[in-house]
């Protein structure tokens, strides 16, 4: 038969995982604090100051949420409020930090759940 569409062929993926997230308010010594545990990993830059909201955006095969989390610890103030979400393509999981004030929660969860939750 005649090939599929450019459309319907999918390249194998290269990148397993996904993080992305904000935390505020930060300053430049949270984001010196992230900035250091990432290049830890060598890993290129994922994190960004935008005024006092910090953001994550990375794919790529590992992201070192742990040790992003540890450096975030000592910057929790009452009034910090955020999150980070690590989508994990080959544990099919989602693991998502929330931020309210100085607590830190963290919940994993399969992602065929968070695709029965929303609907999908």
């Amino acid at each position: 038969g005649a090939p599929l569409p450019r459309l319907f062929r999918c390249p194998m993926r290269q990148e397993p995982c996904k993080a992305f997230g904000h935390l505020f308010p930060a300053d430049a010594a949270l984001f010196a604090a992230v900035e250091a545990a990432l290049s830890g990993w060598n890993l290129p830059d994922c994190a960004e100051l935008s005024g006092d909201l910090l953001r994550i955006d990375f794919e790529g095969v590992f992201f070192p949420l742990d040790d992003v989390l540890e450096a975030v610890r000592p910057f929790l103030t009452p009034e910090s409020a955020g999150k980070i979400d690590l989508i994990d393509m080959e544990q099919w999981t989602l693991t998502r930090t929330t931020f309210a004030g100085t607590a830190m929660t963290t919940k994993t969860v399969g992602l065929n759940h968070v695709l029965d939750y929303s609907g999908h």
